[in-house]
């Protein structure tokens, strides 16, 4: 479920929730994309690669993860 929800149409901006996924990981201290590429997809498309990779047990670091997701919705002015 996850891979198929990273790779949705259009799939050309599959980049961005492998950019996610890494940065969630704490593989990259930031998430923005060259060209802004980050905004390609929505706030409720993270949601849901949030909610599918700790289902799959893809979190490595669940506290890190939890906190920078909260900063990503707090963002897009969800506390």
């Amino acid at each position: 479920p996850l891979s198929r929800h990273i790779f949705r149409a259009p799939t050309r901006f599959y980049k961005t929730g492998v950019v996610f996924m890494a940065w969630l990981n704490g593989h990259q201290d930031h998430f923005v994309m060259v060209g802004g590429q980050q905004s390609t997809r929505n706030i409720l498309h993270f949601a849901d690669i949030f909610r599918l990779a700790d289902q799959a047990g893809l979190i490595t670091d669940p506290e890190r993860a939890c906190s920078r997701m909260s900063s990503l919705l707090a963002v897009h002015g969800i506390q």
